[in-house]
């Protein structure tokens, strides 16, 4: 039996339609999904996602150092990495000895003592003179330690733990 073309089309047209309905985000005009901030992974495979909000929230501090990466010195705001490594309920003593896995969007990672949190009092910068940092200006969240504060900090070594597009940590 032979079938009228409008019915083969329509179905077929309806066929891809749906697939590709099936397919896109639910979003409109297939709007990639926003994705957390930050991601910290805990030993235990326990995942936190921490929007903009939760990093506000956090009690901030402020950092006024010299970086490799910039002209002269410039002031940062973030809450301290301990207090986001502790604020879902690990203690400092959960932490000891532990690695923290640090990745940035532009795929670069390292892994640091999770003691760097206590015994350097880096932030995670969210401000930089001022100014929510975006992707452009190494944000928004960029790990910063007290260089100028610190004279053993002023070393190439240290230098690599400066995380900038920070995104997520997992603690190992």
């Amino acid at each position: 039996m032979h079938r009228a073309p409008e019915t083969f089309l329509s179905r077929r047209t309806l066929v891809l339609s749906a697939s590709i309905a099936a397919l896109a985000p639910a979003s409109p005009l297939f709007a990639h999904a926003a994705r957390p901030m930050l991601t910290i992974t805990e030993p235990s495979g326990r995942v936190r996602e921490l929007e903009d909000e939760d990093i506000a929230a956090l009690p901030w501090h402020q950092i006024a150092t010299r970086t490799r990466w910039t002209e002269g010195v410039q002031t940062f705001r973030g809450p301290l990495l301990r207090d986001v490594l502790t604020g879902g309920g690990m203690s400092r003593s959960d932490l000891a000895g532990r690695k923290l896995l640090v990745k940035a969007l532009n795929d670069y990672g390292i892994v640091l003592p999770a003691g760097d949190a206590w015994d350097y009092a880096p932030i995670l910068a969210r401000e930089m003179n001022g100014k929510p940092m975006r992707v452009r200006d190494k944000g928004p969240l960029w790990l910063v330690y007290p260089r100028d504060q610190r004279p053993e900090l002023q070393r190439a070594v240290m230098d690599e733990r400066w995380v900038w597009q920070l995104f997520e940590i997992t603690i190992l």
